[in-house]
């Protein structure tokens, strides 16, 4: 028998092997279907990271220098569909270092107006934004989202009998070496080869978070090295801190360096497939997991300084790309602490072609009244989003923003929870409780609050409403609450500007323009609605009896 013909009945037989286990084959058929995921997720914008928030889970905000925003109001402001739309990062660290800075907005200005500094900068030098760019693409698979586990996360010790992983490998090697010259080698091989295959089954799954990791240090290193190299005296701390990373760890790349010469996502389904039975056969992944993680382990202080200067580079082209696509944008102005906002042009992210508006708030809070779809929860919302934006992208959607760093805290939608046995009453006083207990934490707020209490009679809602507004107000605070009982102003007086929205019924048609004025509203249509949509002229006529 040949040695040729011995090597292809070995690999039949070591691929009948694989699949006889339903173990095996459903670790192949995740092999496959992860890189058919990888393939279909190559875009700016995306958000389809399993990491997502790994990073931001890790770091928090871990110092004076940011301030945290809850769930509640990451949720009102629908924040993940924004994320969406603000993402133009190249690379899994970077997307993952937005999130971080969208979910802790700066409390000082410098860091932004560094920010803004090194956008402009890089808008300035096509060259340098071509070689970042191309840098950060080759941390873009989805295996990379798993960086931030291995630099920050909890991470296991290796198996005590760790060493036998490499004499296996070696083993396999040999004996199939042996092949050519001992045919009776491969029984060796075949009894190596069942003990990896075991081995790989049973043990994968225990790191299985971490092994998409290691697989990408020959790429996050990659991108250290060029963004490390760039010619320009933009992001000097970053690439100081690549450059040296990438001098310091070389025992952590020639542990991981060979998994570089993996498949590609694009490659030829054959090829991975043949990659995939290798794999199982030599144990690649379990290698690289026992030989890397110590490294990693050691040098964690150096590699998060690494991720760290990789996102901030990202990020800061990504705003770039980002404001590209913006019809208006500027950038903030932040004042001292003091109760005063002023803003021109403001619009929300997500509704095209959108109304834009103004607004000053001085030495009060704002109370928005209107009726029903005239845009006093949009524009709550926009309010909020664009003072996020501003401590976080230094860019907000608007003409001009004034304004002092400010903590956003929101009050909005509905959360009533039937499975949780919650009244939507219950679960806004709990809400609001939360906005309260903020208060004192030495911040300045902006508070953002649609309709308090409504879950709840007219009377109690608007008692509680007076109290909750009147004390969130103090100090240097500014609230601004949407609502539709106007008692309220005459209750707050002075403390609260009043502001509204209107409408216009004509011709049997509603019709909105968005815009917010000064002042109390003064039309109504609740009961217009109900004409509109064909409701009995009877019930319409008792109605408004029953108004007057």
């Amino acid at each position: 028998m040949t040695p040729a013909l011995i090597l292809a009945l070995l690999l039949a037989l070591f691929v009948a092997l694989v699949l006889a286990t339903p173990q095996a084959r459903a670790f192949i058929k995740l092999g496959f279907r992860m890189r058919q995921d990888e393939r279909e997720d190559r875009r700016p914008g995306r958000a389809e990271n399993p990491q997502l928030d790994a990073f931001h889970d890790a770091k928090g905000a871990t110092n004076e220098l940011r301030t945290e925003l809850d769930e509640r109001t990451w949720i009102d402001l629908d924040l993940d569909q924004v994320f969406s739309q603000v993402d133009y990062t190249l690379s899994r660290p970077g997307q993952q270092y937005l999130r971080h800075l969208l979910r802790t907005p700066c409390l000082h200005a410098e860091p932004i107006a560094q920010l803004n500094g090194a956008i402009t900068q890089l808008e300035s030098e096509p060259d340098t934004e071509t070689t970042v760019r191309a840098a950060l693409e080759f941390t873009d698979d989805r295996r990379a989202g798993f960086l931030a586990t291995l630099f920050y996360g909890e991470l296991p010790d290796r198996p005590r009998y760790w060493f036998v992983f490499p004499l296996l490998t070696a083993s396999a090697i040999v004996f199939a070496a042996l092949i050519f010259v001992w045919p009776r080698a491969l029984l060796g091989l075949i009894a190596i080869a069942t003990i990896n295959i075991c081995l790989q089954l049973f043990y994968r799954p225990r790191v299985e978070a971490l092994i998409p990791a290691i697989h990408e240090i020959p790429a996050f290193f990659r991108t250290a090295r060029m963004l490390g190299r760039l010619r320009t005296d933009l992001f000097t701390n970053e690439r100081q801190t690549l450059a040296e990373g990438f001098t310091k760890l070389k025992v952590l790349q020639s542990a991981t360096a060979w998994l570089k010469y993996e498949p590609s996502e694009d490659a030829n389904q054959l090829f991975a497939s043949m990659y995939l039975y290798v794999n199982m056969l030599l144990l690649l992944d379990l290698n690289a997991f026992v030989f890397g993680l110590k490294s990693a382990k050691q040098a964690r202080p150096t590699l998060q300084r690494m991720f760290e200067a990789i996102g901030l580079i990202d990020v800061t082209q990504s705003i770039s790309a980002w404001r590209k696509t913006l019809p208006l944008w500027s950038t903030p102005t932040f004042t001292t602490a003091q109760k005063e906002i002023r803003v021109t042009g403001v619009a929300h992210p997500l509704i095209t072609n959108a109304v834009v508006n103004d607004v000053r708030i001085s030495e009060s809070s704002a109370l928005i009244t209107g009726s029903n779809m005239s845009g006093k929860t949009t524009f709550i919302r926009a309010l909020g989003l664009n003072a996020i934006f501003a401590q976080s992208l230094g860019t907000v959607i608007a003409t001009s923003w004034h304004a002092p760093l400010l903590h956003v805290s929101t009050s909005i939608g509905r959360s009533d929870s039937v499975l949780e046995g919650r009244s939507y009453y219950l679960a806004e006083v709990e809400s609001i409780r939360t906005l309260i207990e903020q208060k004192g934490d030495g911040a300045q707020h902006l508070f953002l609050i649609d309709e308090l209490f409504r879950g709840t009679n007219t009377t109690e809602r608007v008692a509680g409403a007076y109290a909750v507004l009147e004390y969130l107000n103090r100090g240097n605070d500014i609230v601004v609450v949407a609502t539709h009982d106007t008692e309220l102003l005459g209750m707050l007086g002075s403390t609260y500007a009043p502001h509204h929205f209107r409408e216009e019924i004509a011709d049997g048609t509603l019709t909105f323009d968005f815009k917010l004025r000064d002042g109390q509203a003064t039309t109504r249509n609740a009961i217009a609605l109900l004409e509109l949509m064909k409701y009995p002229a009877e019930v319409v006529a008792r109605a408004r009896d029953a108004l007057r």
